[in-house]
């Protein structure tokens, strides 16, 4: 928490020291957001029947604050911070995270050369291996437009947290974690032979800060190209060293084809991985492989249609349990959609049926939409879906509706909200829970300062 402070300080400091010289420029980006969630508890007799409980209330409250700052006196120099505040108003219902007040998502300095960039600090990490945060440094060489390389490292910090894995809150909940701080390494390339094609590589290693252990070991690949303008192959995989086996792995090709059409296919793998030093690992986590089709038809006028197909087949339960009795290996997602566009009125409509392993979902939507560009937009929407066996909502059919809108006040002021009513119908006199709830959301985006000569924010 003392780190955080420092990191924002500095920056908050740098930032009103910039604002006070020509030179110096800073832009800062708000986004406030609001939303008010009802929840309903579960309650289970000595029968084992399953009732609605009460009704339980969030008001969760974020803001979020990005700050930029260039023009320091040393060409290519540039500060970044990216800050969270959270909280809660009038809630009985603590929704996850929102106890934990303030987070430092960002911070470091950055200096930018024609073929290097330098960085230090807190910084976010996305690739192949998922999103990763670290407090270190990093370092970016192109030797070519079309050629990158980077070395990264420093403190790690627990994935989906801003905090070092042996903070005393994540120890709390997690006591099998080392309480051991971790530290990270890895590197990366990417190239793009052509103007239609890349391909990317990363290797990354976490160990703990006393090196006594490997925290996890593992390697990402991707690639892309398109041929003749009317074939995209794709392919991604990754490689958990510390385990010896093999991730998540996808092959995908599509074909563009006359009049805006067109058809992907997708073979894929996937198996969760997990730290060497949790426990999880251990529990045979379900892996399961699949392929995907999906289709977009020529238009129709002003209609065009979509469709899809998903084939996952799960591995065996090998755990003996009385919750997992009979439980099947095979999923089939079908989906179906349209839209209808005529000038700034879109209506759309999706369909989609799940059935197979964790049961089936029979669910569509429905929204209609007038869009006037950047200034406003506003939209109604509507929902229905069904449920059964192990991921349900019990008996009925729950029906939604509600409406959204966007406005544009000013250049740097926008807002907009959402609102959804949930009815939960076909549940009298039936031994099963009551889902419905109302949830809200509103967001106001607010930007001032000066326009930054490149997008900010951490890549």
């Amino acid at each position: 928490m003392k780190c955080r402070r420092v990191v924002a300080t500095a920056l908050v400091a740098l930032a009103g020291g910039a604002s006070a010289l020509t030179a110096q420029q800073v832009r800062v980006r708000s986004t406030t957001t609001g939303q008010f969630i009802q929840l309903r508890s579960l309650k289970v007799d000595s029968t084992g029947v399953y009732s609605a409980g009460a009704v339980n209330e969030a008001v969760p409250l974020s803001e979020d604050i990005e700050l930029s700052a260039w023009g320091l006196g040393i060409q290519g120099l540039r500060a970044y911070g990216l800050f969270r505040v959270r909280g809660s108003i009038g809630s009985e219902l603590i929704w996850p995270r929102y106890d934990d007040h303030f987070d430092a998502l960002a911070g470091y300095l950055e200096l930018e050369r024609t073929q290097w960039r330098f960085r230090l600090g807190r910084q976010q990490r996305s690739s192949g291996l998922g999103l990763y945060g670290f407090d270190g440094g990093a370092v970016t060489w192109r030797p070519k437009p079309n050629v990158r390389f980077e070395t990264y490292g420093g403190r790690g910090l627990a994935r989906g947290y801003n905090d070092p894995i042996n903070s005393s809150a994540i120890l709390t909940e997690d006591p099998f974690i080392p309480d051991k701080g971790t530290l990270l390494f890895g590197v990366s390339g990417w190239a793009a032979p052509t103007s239609r094609s890349f391909v990317s590589a990363t290797y990354q290693r976490e160990i703990l800060n006393d090196f006594s252990g490997v925290v996890s070991e593992r390697m990402a690949f991707d690639g892309q190209t398109t041929i003749a303008r009317r074939w995209t192959l794709a392919a991604s995989t990754d490689v958990d060293i510390g385990a010896a086996v093999l991730g998540k792995a996808r092959l995908a090709a599509t074909a563009w084809l006359p009049h805006s059409s067109s058809l992907a296919v997708s073979v894929f793998r996937y198996r969760p991985t997990f730290d060497l030093t949790t426990i999880w690992g251990a529990f045979a986590p379900q892996a399961h492989k699949g392929t995907s089709v999906a289709a977009t038809l020529p238009p129709l006028g002003e209609v065009t249609f979509t469709a899809g197909w998903t084939l996952r087949v799960y591995e065996k339960v090998t755990e003996t349990t009385p919750f997992l009795v009979d439980v099947g290996t095979t999923t089939n997602t079908v989906s179906l959609g349209g839209t209808w566009a005529h000038r700034a009125l879109a209506v759309t409509g999706n369909y989609r049926f799940i059935t197979g392993y964790g049961g089936e979902e029979s669910a569509g939507d429905l929204r209609v939409a007038l869009d006037h560009g950047d200034s406003w937009q506003i939209g109604l929407n509507g929902t229905a879906f069904q449920n059964t066996e192990y991921f349900r909502v019990a008996r009925g059919t729950v029906l939604g509706f509600g409406a959204d809108a966007r406005a544009t006040v000013t250049s740097r002021l926008s807002v907009s909200g959402r609102l959804m009513q949930y009815i939960h119908t076909g549940t009298t006199g039936m031994d099963s829970p009551d889902w419905n709830q109302t949830r809200a959301l509103f967001q106001v985006d607010w930007v001032m300062g000066a326009s930054a000569d490149r997008v900010a924010g951490y890549r």
